[in-house]
């Protein structure tokens, strides 16, 4: 909102004040002022000059001689008609900015030009650009144009919050500059001459939806011809940045900017059967505004002005350009209406349309404004085109406006404030705003607080309690120190997930992403989502969106993975690690709102990282997610299972993906994303694979306690054993089984797999490492022989596996290491032979000094005897 400084003193007195101190009162209550400029300060650089003598350079160009007074002679280059020698005009010197530009010495024709001669539209003062303004006789030579001309003002412009609809004029911020004053707000009346016949028998207004339109007023006035409208008040509606029409117009925009109302002023001969009616319309209804588009509605219950025959305005939004002011208009009637705040924005988002009255209009304005903004601007009309004001206010208002209570306690104030303002003081603050207290006939409050019709967001006791602190002073607050709760409450569970998640995952080296919950609608056919896809989303947003890459809801986390790291990948960023713990939306079959799902998705991309310096970088691959997975399952001192099963979504390659699951419940998936999906997100080949994963956390919550375990006291048992089991065998089976049985089992690792042509068609061999550690004995021999015997029995019964070998790992502590331990190995080659000690060693892993020392012969022995694979099997 712009302000004038000078218009604001009409309505209060700020004569003995600077700008600088008056921004800082308006600050004060509230209204924030941004910025505060000199308007057509340039004036005082413009100066009276005389024309000598002038001289034409060709048939257009003529050199001037002006006497500009103190200045001395000036020689001028102009091509404006017209000009008569002795006539004096205004001349801007070399370094003056005027609205068009600054004026700078040049040379025109080979001759130097020191000025510019300027018209009325150069200076901003008048609509004539046709010829220079020619000054009234009489004035010095020399004299600042700034003398002549009462345009010097300050403009202030002032931050309006959305709920002060009536600080949008000039008479709503002199109200609250007079309060903080403590002076009088100066009193308008705009009495209206009437004459000629009736307005009732030229018009007649009819509301058919009082919900949308609360009131309608007009006024009829008979000769009121469209003209230039004079240099006061087109130069005021520039200081404020509005463009002069004409004066039937500018009347309109003027006593909007004084008294926050919206005006239009129709062509009453195009006003057909002498009727106006408001009623609303749906959508798809056409209609060509005063800007001379066509628009089509598309809201729901716009409001239209309408005459006995079609529409002519779209309430509180714009007039029709079948009813406009023309420069044949010969009669005007004039509009002041109320409309619905919600319908106007509604109506307005929905065009597209924001205009400065759907501005005003959808911060709510003052309903008992219309017949007095209406007999404002009636009464500038009549006086500036020489118009009669016919007999009569034409006024529909269906539902009469009657003041609202609030309850006020002085008291109660100061207690919210923290403040000791006196009663009287806050009885005056309020006065002045407008607000009238009367002693309260109830005991739950000392007085009732009568709200003026101009302030409708005033609701509740706490919004008089502001009103009170804006005028005594927002300095008066005491600085106090929040006071913390007494007792801390724990987080929510939910919460506490999220942070365990975002904690492992930033501590394996990953970056959290933090993304909208909106994307493109089509993410569902980039993904090679089937029409009926849990996945595919029908939350789109149909009106506002963002942009069209945010114009649907979610339903998971991966496309926002992708396009990070599409666009990491443009900033050469290629070895990703991503992850984000949002939310995603579910669209509930057949109907309903959507649920929220607590997700938690990453990436991986490239290559994996070094673990030491010495370590060559390598691709990520399968097995790097899901140990992932893995680490995460076990801080729930849980296990998951990785199936193939037909829940893998589609892009996903099945090749290596899996469906991630607790016992029989689905949790996500994880698994290498497929080519084309990639490419469809705009990833780069040569980025190398994408592996990502994605799991609800709802099923993770509450997060576990992380406690203390003391260390055992007792060393561990471990055993190597390598069953032969069918091909289609998962290893997590043969895990789960082996954990399944009542031994004191701390740790199993599986350490080697083997599926050589060795083997019978259809097995494999699988190894696994068994640590047996119970915190209160040591182990003997005979339990722990026990114990594996028991779990050799599980394996053969539940998968029909057979013992390839078992043994101690010489290496561990406990009571079967070192070398007697591995001299007790079983194989088919027997304990001596070079197949046993190789697979032996193979067994340990090379680990186990004893047995390294064997490995370098053993294998070339080995290969001379043929009994090594080529790929290095047995």
């Amino acid at each position: 909102m712009l302000a004038s400084l000078s218009w604001l003193g009409e309505f209060v007195e700020i004569g003995d004040l600077s700008p600088e101190e008056i921004s800082d009162r308006l600050v004060m209550v509230g209204l924030e002022v941004e910025g505060i400029s000199d308007f057509k300060g340039y004036l005082k650089d413009v100066v009276v000059a005389r024309l000598a003598e002038s001289e034409p350079l060709d048939g257009r160009l003529f050199r001037c001689l002006v006497d500009a007074g103190p200045k001395g002679r000036v020689q001028v280059v102009c091509g404006a008609p017209g000009m008569r020698a002795g006539a004096l005009y205004p001349l801007a010197l070399p370094g003056c900015e005027l609205p068009g530009g600054a004026v700078k010495a040049a040379a025109v024709k080979g001759i130097r030009s020191d000025g510019m001669l300027c018209s009325e539209a150069e200076l901003m003062v008048g609509e004539d650009a046709s010829r220079l303004q020619e000054l009234d006789a009489g004035i010095e030579p020399g004299t600042p144009l700034s003398a002549l001309y009462d345009h010097g003002d300050w403009i202030l412009e002032v931050g309006v919050t959305p709920n002060r609809g009536d600080a949008l004029s000039h008479l709503g911020i002199a109200r609250d500059l007079a309060a903080k004053l403590a002076r009088p707000l100066k009193g308008r009346f705009y009495p209206v001459e009437e004459d000629g016949p009736p307005a009732s028998e030229r018009i007649r207004v009819d509301i058919e939806c009082p919900d949308e339109a609360f009131r309608y007023c007009g006024r009829v006035i008979y000769g009121a011809r469209p003209a230039p409208s004079p240099v006061w008040l087109s130069s005021r509606l520039a200081s404020l940045g509005m463009r002069s029409i004409n004066n039937v117009v500018d009347v309109t925009n003027y006593v909007m900017l004084e008294l926050g109302l919206p005006l239009h002023a129709f062509d009453l001969r195009r006003i057909a059967g002498g009727r106006i009616v408001v009623r609303t319309y749906g959508p798809g209804t056409r209609f060509t505004t005063l800007d001379g588009q066509e628009r089509t509605l598309k809201a729901e219950g716009n409001v239209l002005i309408c005459d006995g025959e079609r529409p002519v305005a779209i309430g509180g939004v714009m007039g029709g350009l079948n009813s406009e002011v023309a420069p044949d208009t010969e009669d005007v009637f004039l509009e002041g209406a109320m409309f619905n705040p919600v319908n106007v924005r509604r109506t307005s988002r929905s065009l597209g349309l924001s205009t400065d009255a759907s501005f005003r209009f959808e911060r709510g304005q003052d309903i008992n404004m219309c017949p007095r903004a209406v007999d404002r601007a009636a009464s500038l009309i009549s006086s500036l085109t020489l118009g009669r004001v016919a007999p009569g206010l034409v006024d529909c208002c269906p539902r009469p406006w009657k003041p609202r209570t609030v309850p006020f306690t002085p008291a109660r104030c100061n207690a919210l404030l923290g403040t000791a303002h006196s009663e009287p003081d806050m009885q005056r603050a309020l006065g002045d705003l407008g607000i009238r207290l009367r002693p309260s006939a109830t005991t739950i409050c000392l007085y009732d607080a009568e709200i003026p019709s101009w302030r409708p967001d005033l609701t509740r006791e706490a919004d008089l309690s502001e009103e009170v602190v804006r005028i005594l002073d927002f300095g008066s607050l005491p600085a106090t120190l929040p006071k913390p709760p007494a007792v801390a409450s724990d987080p929510p569970p939910a919460y506490r997930t999220d942070e365990r998640l975002r904690g492992f995952m930033t501590g394996r080296g990953f970056m959290e992403l933090m993304s909208f919950s909106f994307m493109n609608a089509n993410f569902a056919d980039r993904l090679g989502l089937g029409p009926d896809h849990p996945l595919r989303s029908e939350m789109r947003l149909v009106a506002n969106p963002l942009s069209e890459e945010q114009g649907a809801l979610r339903t998971a986390i991966l496309p926002s993975l992708l396009n990070a790291a599409r666009l990491n990948q443009y900033h050469e960023q290629r070895d990703l690690r991503l992850f984000e713990v949002a939310r995603v939306f579910r669209q509930r079959r057949p109907v309903g709102a959507p649920d929220e799902v607590a997700s938690f998705a990453g990436l991986l991309a490239r290559d994996r990282e070094a673990m030491l310096w010495c370590e060559e970088k390598r691709p990520v691959d399968f097995f790097d997610l899901k140990g992932l997975l893995e680490a995460l399952a076990a801080t729930w001192a849980e296990e998951w299972d990785f199936v193939r099963d037909d829940s893998i979504p589609p892009f996903l390659d099945p090749r290596e993906a899996a469906a991630v699951r607790r016992g029989g419940e689905l949790l996500g998936h994880a698994g290498l994303v497929r080519a084309r999906v990639c490419e469809s997100f705009g990833l780069k080949k040569s980025g190398g694979p994408v592996y990502v994963f994605e799991i609800e956390t709802a099923p993770l919550s509450p997060a576990p306690s992380t406690g203390f375990a003391p260390f055992p006291g007792y060393p561990p048992a471990v055993r190597d054993l390598a069953v032969l089991v069918d091909a289609s065998v998962p290893a997590s089976a043969l895990e789960k089984a082996v954990r399944s049985g009542p031994y004191p089992l701390r740790k199993v690792s599986v350490f080697d797999l083997y599926t050589g042509d060795r083997l019978p068609e259809g097995k494999k061999s699988i190894a696994f490492r068994l640590y047996f550690q119970d915190s209160a004995r040591t182990l003997t021999e005979e339990l722990v022989s026990g114990y594996f015997k028991g779990i050799v029995g599980t394996l053969e019964k539940e998968f029909g596996a057979s013992l390839r070998s078992w043994r101690p790992c010489p290496e561990a502590p406990g009571p079967f290491s070192g070398p007697s331990g591995a001299s007790r190995l079983r194989t088919r080659s027997g304990p001596g032979s070079l197949a046993g000690i190789f697979r032996t060693v193979r067994l340990c892993c090379g680990s186990c000094q004893s047995h390294r020392r064997l490995l370098p012969d053993a294998t070339r022995r080995l290969s001379a005897r043929r009994e090594i694979h080529p790929a290095g099997n047995l």
